[in-house]
């Protein structure tokens, strides 16, 4: 009982430094950055969707819907920015930390979209490569 009771202190604790420190509300961060998960699995649902279907209980690639890529794209960026944009606008962080976190969103960003090009140029590929086979 007494190692749930030191948990809880610390959690505590921790949450009145970061108050302190950072000027925003840990429970209100943490409470959007968890309640933002389903939104932003969503987003990556309708990605996902954009390029595969279902059929007779097989996993089958189709041709990329761009509007559905679009959309899951917007709904995943949106929510994974909700508890950031809380930080952003209402917390006071060091120069450091918003160093670390533009280069932190860069990178990620690059990775990203030079994933995202990879798998829009070889489905093409194999969107051309299928045409070229049934003609």
């Amino acid at each position: 009982m007494e190692i749930i009771n030191s948990a809880i202190k610390y959690v505590q604790d921790f949450a009145a430094t970061s108050e302190t420190t950072y000027h925003i509300n840990p429970w209100l961060f943490c409470f959007l950055f968890f309640g933002s998960a389903l939104p932003l699995y969503y987003g990556y649902y309708w990605i996902g969707r954009s390029k595969l279907k279902f059929e007779n209980k097989k996993l089958r690639f189709k041709k990329l819907n761009n509007h559905q890529l679009k959309v899951g794209v917007i709904i995943s960026s949106v929510a994974w920015w909700i508890p950031y944009i809380y930080v952003i606008f209402f917390g006071k962080l060091p120069v450091v930390m918003w160093v670390a976190f533009a280069i932190f969103v860069l990178v990620m960003g690059i990775f990203f979209l030079k994933t995202l090009r990879n798998k829009i140029s070889n489905a093409k590929k194999e969107t051309n490569a299928n045409k070229e086979i049934n003609e």
